[in-house]
């Protein structure tokens, strides 16, 4: 029998891919404004709570958020909580947005936060790796590109689409591996 590691490489077929990826048209993406209730299992990603504290959230996203079957992260958490640490401490508004970030990390039912397993972990690592060589990211994007690998493996996992208005990373994540799903929004 083969290893897990083994099957990993063999479902998602790194060598195979040879070639930098393009950004699919707009018109081929899932926007979340073409659904309609009920919404599919929405695990939420990070760009929806920075926008939804920065009152940036559209209508057809505030509406999925109320009528919709949601899920939390435990990398959308940190990303989050990074931002703690990251935010000058000396500007006037640093501890107000903490505190909005800690709120809105402190409200997630317990009983709805997912969290990446060893095969998510192991499969975004190869997904990042894929992606930092076909984009030839930097390093930043390559940490940015685990823990979106992270949030669309955990998603698909566990019959979510990822909710984010990041259509970048999200759209080539799903070139990469068919199982993970997004549905895409347009900031204010």
């Amino acid at each position: 029998m083969s290893s897990e590691f083994e099957k990993s490489l063999r479902r998602l077929k790194p060598e195979k891919h040879r070639k930098r990826l393009a950004y699919r048209d707009r018109s081929q993406l899932p926007y979340l404004t073409s659904l309609k209730p009920p919404f599919p299992k929405l695990l939420l990603d990070t760009t929806v709570y920075i926008d939804a504290l920065q009152g940036r959230l559209p209508k057809s996203v505030e509406i999925a958020l109320r009528a919709g079957n949601l899920w939390h992260s435990t990398v959308t958490e940190a990303e989050l909580a990074a931002l703690a640490g990251l935010l000058d401490p000396s500007h006037p508004e640093t501890q107000d947005v903490i505190a909005q970030i800690a709120m809105s990390v402190e409200l997630r039912p317990a009983h709805r936060i997912l969290a990446p397993d060893r095969d998510a972990w192991r499969e975004a690592g190869i997904l990042a790796g894929l992606l930092a060589r076909l984009q030839q990211y930097s390093k930043n994007e390559r940490r940015k590109a685990l823990n979106d690998a992270l949030i669309s493996l955990t998603a698909a996992k566990n019959g979510c689409v990822v909710l984010t208005r990041n259509v970048k990373d999200f759209d080539l994540l799903m070139q990469l591996d068919r199982k993970g799903q997004a549905v895409f929004y347009d900031a204010l």
